[in-house]
């Protein structure tokens, strides 16, 4: 898609994905610090005047989202995230309740016996993980995309991510769309929705 549209594209596997280093994945915190070691590895190949642009779809949205939240070279114009979650511990949260019907008393102390297994393992809490408090900070343009049948990040988060980043923004709800299937649903609109936000941003 963003080929298509004239991009230079760069698609990295996320630390412990694929043939990336790293033993532990972090659900887009410690990541957001890789994306921007990317970014500047970018700059520093493509010159000053390069204009990126961050995509991420499910946890990639989520890093996105947070990414958005750290100090970043000016050369990042905008961001578009595909069905991201608000939080870490909401979307625990969630999965425990509705993925494995845990009941909800025993879920609060299980996502913090989780929280201290990954602050050993990972080097933070899972409550640290948090979309929205890093689109608090971010002016930059953001494209929220999100499927109106996602049940696995369920798409009320959306609206909550939405409503807290600070910098120019749009929300499309992919009619019918379940969790990171938007562009299954809508091949033709979605690179029209994408190519119609970044070309506001992006010259």
């Amino acid at each position: 898609m963003f080929h298509q549209q004239g991009y230079n594209v760069l698609l990295p596997d996320a630390r412990a994905h694929g043939q990336s280093q790293g033993k532990y994945i972090g659900y887009g915190w410690p990541e957001r610090y890789d994306v921007r070691k990317w970014s500047k590895k970018l700059i520093a190949h493509n010159g000053q005047d390069s204009q990126i642009v961050i995509f991420g779809v499910s946890m990639g949205g989520a890093t996105t989202m947070m990414t958005s939240g750290i100090h970043l070279p000016r050369q990042v114009k905008a961001f578009v995230e595909d069905c991201g979650y608000d939080s870490l511990n909401a979307e625990l949260n969630y999965e425990a309740g509705n993925l494995y019907n845990i009941p909800r008393v025993i879920r609060a102390p299980l996502i913090g016996s989780l929280s201290l297994i990954n602050r050993v393992k990972n080097g933070f809490y899972t409550h640290e993980a948090s979309s929205t408090a890093m689109l608090a900070r971010n002016h930059r343009p953001m494209l929220f995309i999100h499927g109106s049948k996602d049940t696995f990040v369920p798409t009320k988060m959306v609206y909550q991510n939405y409503a807290a980043t600070k910098g120019p923004k749009k929300l499309w709800v992919v009619k019918g769309a379940k969790h990171a299937a938007s562009y299954e649903k809508e091949p033709h609109e979605y690179p029209q929705h994408v190519a119609r936000f970044l070309n506001q941003y992006v010259k």
